[in-house]
């Protein structure tokens, strides 16, 4: 991506889109899964800190004194809501499981993803959804794993393209993008490696385009569900940290997630800038952020790891404190860290983290 000032390329975007985080209270966050301490003090030490929005999973959405703190500390509460991600589901169903260009199942290590054009699936996912948000009332509901299966976590910046996952060839896939396309794979073709192929070496601009449009219509949907229970709820979006054209457009073509559709559903699109992990540099995280908005306008919210991941190289201070303000810079709305236990167990990072924060 062509890389500009950031002193003309800040005021450029603020005055094309006529925002001005400067006079706006920036969204700070920390995902959370779990806590056993009381709820009381951790938004406290919250408030001390400057975190204003906790994303937290279903379980702590669901408990009732951590929802009632959360309102009384002034902390707004999104669930993370995982949607093709789902092993569980895939142990009781194998026929569940997304299917890659060899004919396999879409897993690698822990990542393993559903079939996305599965109805019963995506009718469940839904109304899950819907029950969360009327029954819980969070402030808003930040969707995750929408998207085709990849291991991004593990791809560094000399991968080459053509070695990425493609996702999903199952035969419900390839009847639906057949019938929606207009498109007849040959006959003669008979494998899932066959077919595949075809796809990709003839079609594959249709065949992206429709796989996006899968992602999209499912993040659509949720978020109107969820507006249909809370009409004021928060959309978030979680997306796979890569610029338009990396990895020869693979936040497309791999992921499937065609970020400036997404962001017509969302009020938030969130890239999980994990800098460290993917071994790029802390300024890498204001490029991605710069890049999303030059693409939609939209407002982003950067999500940034905290402790050392995937890597056996150490995740140092100072390289914490740059991808934190990296994170930071407009046209950022703020940041969301992952996540507040590996913030709180780095007492050096979780003073450095408060001193920046509480000093804007």
């Amino acid at each position: 991506m062509m890389k500009f000032p950031f002193s003309f390329l800040s005021i450029f975007l603020l005055l094309c889109l006529g925002c001005s985080p400067e006079t706006d209270t920036a969204l700070i966050g920390a995902k959370i899964y779990e806590h056993s301490g009381p709820y009381d003090q951790l938004f406290d030490q919250w408030n001390q800190m400057g975190i204003n929005t906790a994303f937290s999973s279903e379980s702590l959405i669901s408990d009732r004194e951590f929802m009632l703190e959360a309102r009384e500390h002034k902390i707004s509460t999104f669930v993370i809501f995982p949607v093709f991600f789902n092993p569980e589901a895939i142990i009781e169903d194998a026929g569940l499981a997304a299917i890659n260009r060899n004919g396999e199942a879409a897993a690698e290590e822990w990542v393993e993803f559903v079939c996305p054009s599965r109805e019963d699936y995506r009718l469940e996912v839904v109304e899950h959804a819907r029950q969360i948000v009327r029954e819980h009332q969070p402030d808003g509901i930040s969707i995750d794993f929408i998207r085709h299966f990849v291991y991004w976590e593990k791809v560094y910046p000399q991968r080459d393209p053509a070695t990425l996952p493609v996702s999903c060839f199952d035969s419900l896939c390839l009847n639906h993008f057949q019938a929606e396309s207009g498109l007849s794979i040959p006959v003669a073709l008979s494998s899932i490696p066959e077919k595949a192929d075809w796809i990709l070496e003839n079609h594959e601009d249709k065949w992206t385009a429709w796989r996006c449009q899968l992602i999209t219509s499912m993040a659509e949907v949720i978020a109107k569900a969820a507006r249909e229970e809370k009409p004021d709820i928060l959309v978030n979006i979680h997306l796979v940290p890569w610029a338009k054209e990396d990895f020869n457009g693979a936040i497309q073509k791999v992921a499937g997630q065609d970020i400036k559709a997404l962001s017509t559903c969302s009020d938030y699109l969130s890239p999980m800038t994990y800098a460290h992990m993917v071994k790029q540099s802390p300024s890498w995280v204001h490029g991605i952020v710069e890049d999303i908005f030059m693409q939609t306008g939209a407002t982003i919210l950067p999500s940034i790891q905290v402790g050392q991941a995937y890597l056996d190289t150490e995740f140092k201070l100072e390289e914490f404190r740059e991808t934190l303000e990296a994170a930071l810079l407009p046209p950022s709305a703020g940041v969301v860290v992952w996540s507040w236990d590996h913030l709180i167990a780095e007492p050096e990072k979780a003073n450095l983290f408060k001193d920046i924060v509480t000093a804007r």
